[in-house]
């Protein structure tokens, strides 16, 4: 393990989170003033923090502390988690088009719209489950850093992390949490490209890195190019369909940003793995006795000066916060949008004052509850694959939205399929390698089965096809009636 950090380190990592809150409370101040200005930052983020915000809402624990542990083990060919995940998002660019012209709040709202009701609630609570279980993934990943690196206990490190997340969330919504995504991904991009050159140089520079890893760890496709094409698929899915991405797509400024900054967000995460993964394996090379989790923060703290190294492990386990903060507000959202306003009958007689109040009960109750489920050990991962798996089949709605012959009967059908195909493929198969080649992710036979379900159906059953302009109007008389509180008959004073 890394011993306790030297006083400058952690001095560093503290003043840091204090500005994290300091930007958290300035852009979160206004929230309150409505349901839409709460969960879509009023559908106004400028292309520089929407690029931001996309590209923070992966950046931590994933794509930087993940790959830095899966190149410490396995090389740089790690570095294509992040690759495939760009290259994916810049795929997706013109289809990110389409979905922002349609003005909804949450995935199954869209899905919903189109497919129907029960189709809404199914998607509705797939989505609440990944998201609360993405969450307490997320947070005892960043208080294991937080507590590693600083030397406080592995509680107290948990309880900080948890307090600051969710508070943050509960206050100020999107435009808290686009924020302080925007700082934690320029320090981290910044320090990042000073950061990992400086380390290489620091132990030898190139040629030393190289010549004292493992055989194999310079194989820049050593993971198998299935493994690799596969997961540019799942990550089209992820991009195309899950609520923590979209709900970003739908708080942008226009079309044009959401286009622009997603591929934009792509571009930059294309070389990041590079990066984190040369973190990973400096640390194998230079012989490191640790945990393969904690391969970034050992070649940040050992090859860089301290104030820098708390600096760039501050945004690094910051970005971590991100994805929990990103993962908490895109579940409550859906609890809200596609569950209790449902059960309360719609949005009439709903305030936007009541309907921020419940989203932010929702928040602190559904963070606090990830993380006691986290903190208690509880094996989380069944649920956080189911939930990830249906979401990631929730883009076969959103494609086959691109068909004239798809009616709305298919909808929940094909995601009921597309469902079992990912439970059997998962758990039945265990996602089974092909050829040497890597593993097939589930998400993606999942998808197609989803596919072709829809298909068939709409092909066979005479039922009734739906108008994407029709949908278009609706949602945005919806979203033009929310703004102006006219779906409440109350005085807007709960």
């Amino acid at each position: 393990m890394i011993e306790t950090l030297t006083d400058p380190i952690v001095a560093t990592m503290a003043g840091y989170f204090a500005v994290t809150i300091a930007v958290g409370i300035w852009y979160g101040r206004g929230a309150g003033e409505g349901y839409v200005e709460f969960t879509l930052a009023g559908r106004n983020l400028s292309l520089p923090v929407y690029l931001m915000t996309y590209f923070a809402t992966f950046a931590g624990g994933g794509l930087t502390m993940g790959i830095a542990q899966q190149a410490f083990v396995e090389g740089i060919s790690a570095q294509w988690y992040a690759m495939t995940q760009g290259l994916a998002w810049m795929t997706m660019t013109l289809f990110i088009g389409f979905i922002y012209s349609f003005e909804v709040v949450s995935v199954p709202e869209l899905l919903g719209r189109v497919y129907g009701d029960y189709t809404k609630y199914f998607a509705g609570l797939f989505t609440i489950l990944g998201q609360i279980a993405l969450t307490a993934g997320q947070t005892i990943g960043m208080a294991s850093v937080l507590a590693v690196t600083t030397g406080i206990d592995l509680s107290t490190a948990f309880w900080i992390s948890v307090v600051i997340f969710v508070g943050l969330t509960a206050y100020g919504g999107m435009s808290t949490v686009a924020y302080t995504d925007t700082l934690h991904g320029v320090v981290i991009i910044v320090g990042m490209l000073v950061a990992i050159p400086l380390a290489v140089a620091n132990v030898g520079g190139v040629g030393a890195v190289t010549g004292d890893v493992p055989q194999g760890h310079m194989n820049w496709v050593g993971v198998g190019i299935i493994q690799i094409g596969t997961w540019y698929l799942m990550y089209i899915t992820v991009a195309g369909a899950q609520q923590q991405m979209l709900q970003r797509t739908w708080s942008a400024r226009s079309r044009k940003v959401a286009m622009f900054g997603t591929f934009l967000a792509g571009t930059i995460i294309t070389g990041y793995g590079i990066l984190t993964a040369a973190a990973g394996m400096v640390a194998n090379a230079q012989g490191a006795d640790i945990e393969s989790e904690m391969a970034f923060a050992w070649t940040i703290t050992n090859t860089l000066p301290d104030v820098f190294a708390g600096l760039l492990l501050a945004a690094a386990v910051s970005s971590v916060i991100t994805g929990a903060d990103s993962f908490l507000l895109a579940g409550a959202t859906s609890f809200i949008n596609d569950i209790y306003i449902p059960f309360r009958g719609g949005r009439e007689g709903l305030s936007n004052a009541h309907l921020v109040f419940v989203t932010r009960l929702t928040i602190v109750g559904f963070g606090v509850g990830a993380a006691l489920i986290a903190f208690s050990g509880i094996e989380i991962i069944v649920i956080n694959t189911l939930g990830m798996g249906i979401m990631s089949v929730l883009f076969a709605g959103l494609v086959m939205m691109l068909w004239d012959g798809t009616v709305r009967e298919a909808g929940l059908p094909g995601f009921v399929v597309g469902g079992l195909v990912f439970v059997v493929w998962e758990f039945g198969l265990g996602s089974p390698e092909f050829f040497g080649e890597g593993q097939v992710e589930p998400a993606v036979p999942a998808t197609i089965a989803a596919i072709v379900t829809i298909w068939l159906v709409s092909v066979l059953y005479d039922g009734e096809t739906f108008d994407n302009d029709d949908v278009r109007e609706h949602a945005s008389q919806d979203m033009d009636r929310l703004n102006a509180g006219e779906f409440t008959d109350v005085a807007d004073d709960d």
